[in-house]
């Protein structure tokens, strides 16, 4: 039986200092996607490992979309991968406090974008893995690092790639990655949110076509963008039918505690009357939740028009839908048809597709990460939940069968309705508390899982 043989015990009060000046300098690589242009984030890292006695691979999908992999490795089958992204989402620096790109260190926390999607967690992954080689443990197989290009455009030049392009270095049993991990103060108990599903991600790109005419004379034309803004409306207004898949309806359990509380928030028809409830004290809380039992069409962009005095002849709309694990094309078209009472006259077209992924969650890895959560934070209950949107975990579930978890630990330590606008959003940060959290958590669960 392998074991660790401690060389060295982690020093936390030096960890914090290292952890967040690790995120601190990704933040200021400027990988905003698109275009992406990882590689320099990924050399970085690659250097960073490098340093810490690892032998990391950097493979670019395409010139600037790179990829960085490094593994520690025992003795035994069993495979645990360490999965995060380098890139990040646009950001606006006159919007923010301060640049989105200085990794600044104020008020007890690393700002910046991606310091919570989803560099935060590519630096306690990478952290991890250098307390682990610095004590000298040894796992009973293999713990794999791996960060990636392109999740936020859908992972095809990053997780993707890899997984069908190079899975002997990714292939694993067991994956921990972005989604989940956040603790949420609720009846006064933390509960900690472990990703065990994902929606759906589908795009769709919708066109009207009308007559174009002199603005001056609008009676003439047949205006393509009014008949566009009006099937987003109707869009905008419709809710699909709830549908509450079981590890959902464990987590409302979970919440409500049992009893006649837990029998009304699980009913299909109650659910959307308990959530309106909720909206009155917590409406963001309410919108998360809610967005967990349904498919859910959103109206993105708009495109029209050539000048200024032409009634546009043709209008472009982007439509962002989620659907459930389960749920399918033939579905979103259904509900689309219900929403706008008919898809005659209305052009359709794919952008992307791919459907809802889900992982058991009654497993022995899924109790240890309760085990050390029940330890480091006493009085707290793991629970599983669906994220409503998209990570590269579903590459991994869908070709290989991977038990995919997304757990990036901390304690929501702001008020809830503003963490929950952070990720993508404006002053985006992670408290330092946090990041050594984080660190202690996945150190722990790590060696657990792979002792």
């Amino acid at each position: 039986m392998l074991t660790s043989s401690p060389l060295h015990v982690p020093e936390w009060d030096q960890v914090v200092g290292e952890v967040s000046d690790l995120l601190s300098r990704l933040i200021r690589i400027d990988t905003t996607n698109p275009p992406g242009n990882e590689t320099p984030a990924a050399e970085f890292l690659r250097d960073f490992l490098l340093k810490e006695g690892f032998d990391p691979v950097l493979l670019e999908s395409s010139e600037g979309r790179g990829n960085v992999i490094a593994r520690l490795t025992g003795e035994g089958k069993k495979r645990l991968l360490l999965l995060s992204h380098l890139d990040v989402v646009p950001a606006e620096p006159s919007k923010w406090e301060v640049h989105p790109f200085s990794g600044e260190i104020k008020d007890g926390f690393v700002w910046g974008r991606g310091a919570l999607d989803c560099k935060g967690l590519v630096a306690v992954e990478a952290m991890v893995m250098a307390l682990l080689k610095r004590e000298g443990f040894r796992p009973r197989g293999e713990v794999i690092f791996a960060s990636t290009a392109d999740e936020e455009m859908g992972g095809g030049a990053g997780a993707g790639w890899l997984v069908e392009n190079h899975p002997e270095l990714v292939k694993a049993e067991m994956l921990i990655n972005e989604g989940g991990g956040a603790g949420f103060p609720i009846n006064g108990r933390t509960y900690y949110l472990v990703q065990v599903a994902e929606k759906g991600v589908y795009w769709l790109r919708l066109r009207t076509r009308g007559k174009s005419a002199h603005a001056s004379m609008p009676g003439v034309g047949e205006n393509a963008l009014l008949k566009m803004t009006e099937i987003l409306e109707k869009i905008g207004r419709y809710r699909a039918p709830a549908v509450l898949l079981d590890v959902t309806r464990d987590l409302f359990k979970k919440f409500a505690g049992g009893g006649l509380k837990s029998w009304i928030i699980t009913n299909p028809m109650l659910v959307d009357r308990v959530l309106d409830l909720l909206r009155r004290k917590n409406p963001q809380l309410a919108e998360f939740l809610r967005a967990m039992v349904r498919a859910t069409m959103a109206p993105t962009m708009i495109k029209a028009g050539t000048k200024e005095n032409i009634i546009p002849d043709e209008c472009e709309a982007v439509v962002d839908c989620r659907l459930l694990p389960g749920q399918d094309m033939d579905y979103l078209l259904e509900q689309l048809e219900k929403a706008v009472g008919t898809l005659e006259g209305l052009e359709i077209e794919p952008i992307t597709q791919s459907r809802g992924t889900i992982s058991p969650y009654k497993t022995e890895f899924f109790r240890k990460i309760e085990e050390v959560m029940g330890e480091l934070d006493p009085g707290s209950t793991c629970v599983p939940f669906m994220v409503t949107g998209g990570t590269d975990s579903r590459f991994f579930r869908e070709k290989f069968g991977t038990l995919a978890y997304g757990f990036q630990p901390m304690k929501v330590d702001i008020p809830v309705d503003e963490f929950l606008k952070l990720p993508h959003g404006v002053n985006e940060r992670i408290s330092l508390n946090n990041l050594l959290f984080g660190t202690r958590v996945l150190y722990e669960v790590v060696k657990r899982v792979m002792k």
